[in-house]
């Protein structure tokens, strides 16, 4: 009868507290023999390239910044010729292959921490990986 009354006056609960977004911890092997921890932490725009920024670690104590940049002008001619612009999640797939490439490319791990700029023929090779 009264139910009302306690719906009123009773204990709210509290919102919750907001939670922080896990991050996923992907692994890769290089050809080298090192094994790498990477996550993805965004991306950015510079002009016109897309930056696409990771956490990597070798030693899975301390993360370091890796920048794989994507001009427009590395992939302008692929679009022209499909005659359509590269979604963001095949964008990001082709950042990813250069990220696994800078992994591939040297025998210790010092050079990776430069990061990569990837230029038109590894973009058009990158896509064709890709399967697009």
């Amino acid at each position: 009868m009264f139910g009302w009354i306690k719906r009123w006056f009773g204990v709210r609960a509290a919102s919750p507290a907001p939670v922080a977004k896990a991050r996923r911890v992907k692994t890769y092997q290089a050809e080298s023999g090192y094994v790498y921890q990477y996550t993805f932490d965004g991306r950015h725009c510079r002009g016109r390239d897309t930056e696409f920024v990771f956490s990597v670690s070798v030693d899975r104590k301390a993360d370091r910044r890796v920048s794989i940049v994507l001009p427009e002008t590395s992939i302008a001619a692929y679009e022209k010729e499909k005659d359509r612009r590269l979604a963001e999640n095949e964008r990001y797939g082709v950042a990813k292959i250069g990220l696994f490439r800078l992994f591939d490319a040297g025998a210790k791990p010092d050079h990776v921490w430069k990061g990569s700029r990837i230029e038109q023929a590894q973009a058009l090779e990158f896509i064709e990986v890709l399967g697009l």
